[in-house]
């Protein structure tokens, strides 16, 4: 097994600097860098009237580049091919390598691992004042620089990892794009339905102070917003709260309630519905999040979830929602909307083919999460080095 030697990335990394002055009148292309992993992308078209920087500076294909302040959230990119000759300000700050000695993909999968985000986290909170990180600290910042080969084999291996992620990612989104379309059939059917018509009682909850993790079985927890999902309940999102606190028992959640979100600072959120279908004991409601109680035996609580996410329905709460910075719809206006209504011999039918739409979609969802959990432990284990590709990798190198 080689040595791996560690040294500053500015020792291999030199910042590129190819500056463009802007020009009046004269549009321009410009580039940034998503945090979570997201990478580079396209920013359009901007001039000297949006943009307020006098300079920019021009990416390269294979550069890299991260965003100075989202470097602990995951920022990190090598320049694409489709990004080559896009302008950058200098937040987000161009690097060329030493191509002789580290490979570009092999330097941002270093930087993708937790524990090194954990620690530029870690070293930004406990330096007071700063809110960036900047060019000097890439720089400084110790890095394993394992020879060429070994840096080769561990970039492929990841890349196929990465190739079946991708691969499941839009399997994922083709099974929500198959629900939607369904979803946006209701609407086709004449037969319409007045909510306050289909619902015997809307409840609402408290949202009292509490510690945002999960709690033990005895303690007491109320629901966050983020716990209503895209019609999927999410029980892990909600706060602990102190046994002295009051809540009433009638907000108290119970397995088969339909749960809306009321307000949210982002539009599509509002109106998210989904059911519950086992519950922790011990677990309440909050204001922002409401129960809507059907009459089943005009509107059956899994037509319901379905019906609120028709586009019909969905124009009807964007323009009733109120609220700038927290968008609100109130309880009176959520009785007066309209959803389609084929019946319930229908509804059920319809409901049920639904649910099993969901269901596929969720299952390849929860096979992506643990693919992209296996990839975090290859990754570590790959360069903590208690994993070690053999030489005769290098032969399947050859054939790509």
């Amino acid at each position: 097994m080689s040595e791996w030697k560690t040294v500053p990335a500015g020792t291999v990394a030199t910042q590129r600097k190819d500056v463009v002055t802007l020009a009046p009148g004269v549009e321009y292309r410009t580039m940034g860098v998503r945090w979570y992993g997201r990478g580079a992308y396209d920013r359009g078209a901007g001039s000297t009237e949006t943009i307020k920087a006098k300079r920019l500076f021009r990416a390269h294909e294979g550069d890299f580049v991260f965003n100075r302040i989202d470097t602990q959230n995951g920022a990190f990119d090598v320049v694409p091919a489709e990004l080559h000759g896009a302008l950058a300000t200098n937040e987000f700050p161009l690097y060329v390598l030493d191509s002789d000695r580290l490979l570009p993909q092999f330097l941002l999968l270093y930087f993708q691992q937790r524990s090194v985000l954990g620690q530029i986290d870690a070293l930004r909170v406990g330096s007071e004042g700063r809110s960036r990180w900047k060019e000097a600290d890439f720089e400084a910042w110790r890095i394993p620089l394992p020879p060429l080969s070994e840096q080769r084999r561990i970039v492929d291996v990841m890349a196929a990892v990465d190739k079946q992620i991708q691969a499941l990612g839009e399997e994922a989104d083709r099974a929500w794009a198959s629900w939607k379309a369904v979803v946006a059939d209701l609407d086709d059917y004449e037969g319409q339905l007045i909510l306050s018509d289909g619902l015997r009682a809307i409840e609402a909850g408290k949202s009292p102070k509490g510690q945002e993790r999960i709690p033990a079985p005895d303690e007491r927890a109320v629901l966050k917003i983020s716990a209503v999902g895209r019609a999927r309940f999410i029980p892990s999102e909600v706060k602990t709260i102190d046994a002295s606190t009051v809540l009433p028992e009638a907000t108290k959640l119970r397995s088969g309630d339909v749960l809306m979100v009321r307000c949210n600072a982002i539009l599509d959120r509002v109106g998210t519905v989904c059911r519950v279908n086992e519950v922790p004991e011990n677990l309440y409601l909050c204001d922002k999040t409401l129960r809507l109680v059907p009459d089943e035996e005009v509107l059956l609580p899994n037509y319901l979830v379905h019906a609120m996410a028709a586009p019909s329905v969905r124009d009807q709460i964007a323009r009733l929602t109120a609220g700038s910075d927290m968008r609100n719809i109130g309880q009176k206006a959520i009785r007066g909307l309209v959803i389609p209504d084929p019946g319930t011999d229908a509804q059920a039918v319809l409901a049920s083919g639904l649910d099993e739409l969901i269901s596929e979609a969720l299952a390849i969802e929860a096979e992506l999460a643990h693919l992209r959990a296996f990839r975090a432990a290859l990754l570590a284990s790959l360069l903590n080095r208690e994993i070690e590709i053999p030489e005769s990798y290098d032969a399947l190198l050859e054939v790509h």
